[in-house]
């Protein structure tokens, strides 16, 4: 069924053994049988342009025994006569890599594309947490984040922004972010504390990764040129993070232009960051509060209020979490929610400060 949305890849180029391109299973003669577990990109052409280019240099780039048996190509939707048609076929196609268990990686033209797996999410049943990385903040009416907050049913649970600049943040629209309580991290604070983003990404069940976050010096081929931004490293650091995360079902690199990557600098730097996402699923260790019971316990009591934090730190990967009874009924134990901290949060309630983190979740439950 999905084949009928997928032109074929053109690509006759000869790898050596140790190449992504040698291995990977893709779209040429006979369209790949999705399975649990891969890693399945799938890009959209435009009239102008294919992702031909990321894939030429992603096929380059060294693979891994692990990361042989997790990477599918469809190859490319072509643009449909209305953006309509295009965001119904990215919705299917990504809810049919869900189904079989897939883990979908959209490479597309458009930031509104990502509306499309949002939507798709919508059979399975649960409240999505997404993550957007860019450097805009879409929340004002008919923008991206204000359509998803609005949208009927709504299965939204929190929005993580990460990487938004302030220069390009309407008053209104940063007001918004503060009075609906979603998690954000702009852009000065994210280069000074990166750690600080894997603990917005660990939650995250769908990450929208805008180009426009990167700085035009390393990423030319976006349809705007940004002064500053993430460098190469910060923007594959952060790909990592989205990969680790366990509860992670939908990844995307949205808004590449071709016709502005005259270098492919743009082009190889995508390639990276679909390898370090790769690189991220493949050592997923499985950790979170649901998963094991390998934590060492903190309890932190305060003298003020005498409401005690409980703070869990992973044996496995030293991360840390913070539980947070509701504050209207503490007892009820079903009501209490587990949330991603820092060692740093923890350090504040040891010290008798409550963290603002802390602070943020109880909003959410009031």
């Amino acid at each position: 069924m999905l084949e009928q949305y997928f032109t074929p890849i053109q690509d006759k180029s000869i790898y050596k053994p140790y190449q992504i391109g040698a291995s990977i299973m893709n779209f040429t003669l006979h369209f790949p049988e999705i399975y649990h577990g891969a890693i399945v990109l799938f890009g959209i052409a435009d009239e102008h342009s294919t992702i031909d280019q990321i894939r030429k240099h992603l096929y380059s780039l060294v693979s891994s025994i692990s990361l042989e048996k997790k990477l599918i190509d469809l190859g490319d939707i072509p643009q449909g006569d209305a953006p309509a048609d295009t965001h119904a076929a990215i919705r299917c196609v990504t809810e049919t890599i869900l189904e079989k268990g897939g883990i979908p990686v959209l490479l597309g033209t458009h930031l509104d594309q990502g509306e499309s797996l949002y939507k798709a999410l919508a059979p399975q049943n649960f409240q999505v947490e997404l993550a957007l990385i860019s450097a805009y903040l879409p929340l004002l009416e008919y923008q991206l984040l204000h359509r998803i907050c609005t949208s009927e049913p709504n299965y939204l649970k929190n929005i993580n922004v990460l990487g938004f600049q302030a220069h390009y943040t309407p008053p209104r629209a940063l007001d918004m972010l503060e009075n609906m309580n979603f998690n954000h991290l702009r852009l000065g604070a994210l280069k000074t504390q990166i750690e600080e983003a894997e603990v917005l990404l660990r939650d995250a069940h769908i990450a929208l990764f805008d180009l426009n976050a990167i700085k035009h010096s390393d990423a030319p081929g976006t349809h705007t040129v940004q002064a500053n931004g993430l460098s190469g490293e910060e923007a594959c650091q952060l790909a990592r993070y989205a990969g680790l995360s366990d509860h992670l079902h939908c990844f995307s690199l949205l808004g590449y232009n071709a016709r502005s990557d005259f270098n492919e600098l743009t082009a190889a730097l995508c390639a990276q960051l679909i390898w370090y996402f790769a690189d991220g699923v493949i050592h997923r260790t499985t950790d979170h509060t649901e998963a094991h019971t390998d934590f060492v316990k903190y309890r932190c009591d305060f003298q003020k209020d005498g409401v005690p934090i409980l703070f869990l730190k992973s044996k496995r990967t030293a991360r840390w979490w913070m539980c947070i009874d509701h504050p209207s009924d503490p007892e009820n134990k079903a009501k209490t929610i587990t949330v991603p901290c820092t060692y740093s949060d923890y350090l504040e309630a040891a010290n008798g400060e409550t963290p603002k983190r802390y602070l943020d979740n109880i909003k959410r439950l009031v």
